[in-house]
């Protein structure tokens, strides 16, 4: 960043990465955008079909194995459904088959590296010493490779310092609500803004939802993604500026004001 010849930078990475990048750039009046982190909330309100909403949230926190900025990492369910979700999600969450990536029936593979697993667990016996329950495994699994056992976390005290960690494997926490008001306080609580879903058929809930969330993006009724014709990016410790899309172009032009008289 403090050659001349290199006028902007972007990232895709970590909070700490993201905060060196930007305090170079920023010694250097040099413009960035960055995409980090995320805790994605995945609203659940009683209008939905929970079988199939299950089978989504399943593979929204395990995409690419729990590794993914977008991935669904907090599940926030109503409660007059909050029992019957959670026991689909615990039995959806166990089915899965951890094992070779290469093979055609593996759905959770290792993950990158021996840091991100003992970060995982450290997390996870945090979270257990605040009073979280661990519904499905919750340890690394033996066996050569980075492999980390699908895990759901039920009871984990809002405000802990659990619930504002972002997790990077294939770990989720259930969070029980009242209301949509009070899935959205849950939600927002929270130093991330990357994306969020948005699950009901309630037109006024979603709208509210949606009006609500704090995230640089929200999917209603289907899984948070990237697509090359929208603008993708966060807020608060998710990043800032905005990747793809027109406006993802326009983050490194220059606009010239010209005025001929």
């Amino acid at each position: 960043m403090k050659d001349d010849r290199i006028v902007a930078a972007t990232l895709t990475g970590s909070e700490a990465a993201g905060r060196s990048i930007a305090s170079i750039a920023g010694s250097q009046i040099k413009k960035t955008v960055l995409e980090l982190g995320g805790s994605d909330p995945f609203i659940v309100m009683p209008s939905v079909d929970l079988e199939e909403t299950t089978t989504l949230a399943v593979k929204a926190r395990t995409i690419n194995n729990g590794q993914s900025c977008i991935a669904a990492k907090r599940f926030i369910v109503a409660d007059s459904i909050y029992e019957e979700f959670e026991r689909l999600f615990i039995e959806k969450m166990a089915l899965l088959r951890v094992g070779d990536p290469m093979a055609e029936s593996t759905e959770v593979g290792p993950l990158a590296t021996e840091k991100i697993v003992s970060d995982l667990q450290r997390q996870v016996d945090t979270a257990v010493a605040d009073g979280a329950v661990i519904k499905t495994d919750g340890k690394k699994l033996t066996g050569q490779g980075n492999y980390y056992a699908p895990t759901v976390l039920t009871g984990v005290r809002i405000g802990s310092p659990t619930s504002y960690e972002e997790f990077f494997g294939p770990v989720a926490m259930l969070f029980r609500v009242a209301d949509a008001a009070e899935a959205i306080r849950v939600a927002n609580d929270s130093p991330f803004g990357l994306g969020a879903s948005v699950w009901t058929k309630d037109a006024e809930e979603q709208n509210y939802l949606v009006q609500n969330r704090e995230a640089g993006a929200v999917f209603v009724n289907a899984l948070v993604a990237s697509d090359p014709r929208l603008p993708f990016g966060g807020i608060k410790r998710s990043g800032y500026g905005r990747e793809l899309s027109e406006v993802g172009l326009r983050e490194f032009v220059n606009i010239q004001t010209v005025w001929v008289k």
